[in-house]
């Protein structure tokens, strides 16, 4: 029989908005588990994780394993071409680096779908950092539970979101990070298999894994032609142009593949960018900073081209 932790003791649990729901109505529980709420130990068991989200409300991020399905034939343009769509299967019920678990059942959407934005490592200060949106989003039962997304990439406004989309569909990139704002959970144990179970949480944020972190992926990616040497150049570019660097000449462009004005880059060459400062990922730089980071990680993979 559960141990249910409650303000007052009771078989009910207590959501941070004060209303009351039976236990087991989400995901199973474990025999010897308790179960936990936002309003009573968020500040005790996960104060020293909690981060500032997009919207300014303290939550958690993690990363999740995706299987990236292929566009069904429904899903092409009126020209007949395929639409730049990528079906996501995602947040099955697996263990993460925190050896914690969440149960796809538990996932509460409505604030996510009125802004479905699918963004680059939870940069959400600059447009370059906006790839695509999520057409779907939505728990799907079978196989088994999961949270299911149709993403549409930007790739007609934004040579990122090309990049982006061409690393995922030739599964170059086989995870994304959510934004979530746990609300109950249930700790566990070495029987248990698992540190803790997230039972219901509401979803905020999903962003590509960190593409110049992964200068690897990138690489591959454009040996096998899954991305485009082109693309890449014109990144590089609209990089240079957005932070007021001299853009590169036509003389350049015939000479090298990577623009004299970024051979040696400094840190301070990129001006702090406008941001919202709750957006950055945990151990994520400003978009200054990545930015620069970016334009680094092209010039050494167009170096090596």
């Amino acid at each position: 029989m559960n141990t249910i932790q409650t303000p007052h003791s009771r078989n009910t649990v207590q959501n941070s908005h004060s209303k009351q729901h039976d236990l087991g109505t989400l995901c199973p529980s474990s025999s010897a588990s308790a179960v936990s709420t936002q309003s009573g130990a968020v500040g005790a068991e996960l104060s020293n994780r909690l981060i500032p989200l997009c919207d300014g409300r303290p939550g958690l991020r993690a990363a999740l394993p995706i299987e990236a399905l292929p566009t069904p034939a429904n899903g092409d343009s009126p020209s007949g071409t395929p639409l730049p769509v990528i079906d996501f299967i995602s947040s099955s019920a697996s263990l993460d680096r925190y050896d914690e678990v969440i149960c796809p059942e538990g996932w509460r959407l409505e604030n996510y779908r009125r802004n479905p934005v699918f963004q680059n490592a939870h940069q959400y200060g600059d447009i370059l950092f906006t790839l695509g949106k999520a057409l779907i989003t939505e728990i799907r039962n079978l196989p088994t539970p999961h949270l299911f997304q149709r993403i549409e990439f930007a790739v007609d406004v934004n040579p990122f979101a090309r990049i982006a989309y061409g690393l995922y569909k030739s599964k170059f990139l086989n995870a994304v990070s959510v934004g979530f704002i746990p609300i109950r959970w249930e700790n566990g144990g070495v029987e248990a298999g698992y540190q803790r179970k997230y039972v219901e949480q509401e979803l905020l944020e999903v962003s590509a894994v960190g593409i110049p972190a992964n200068p690897e992926a990138l690489q591959l990616g454009l040996q096998a032609g899954a991305v485009a040497k082109a693309d890449l150049q014109t990144l590089l570019e609209f990089i240079l142009e957005k932070t007021g660097r001299r853009a590169q000449t036509s003389a350049e462009s015939t000479q090298s593949p990577v623009p004299s004005s970024i051979q040696h880059l400094p840190s301070s060459s990129f001006p702090a960018a406008a941001t919202n400062t709750n957006a950055c990922a945990p151990g994520v730089r400003r978009n200054g900073a990545q930015l620069l980071e970016l334009a680094r990680a092209l010039r050494d993979i167009l170096r090596r081209s």
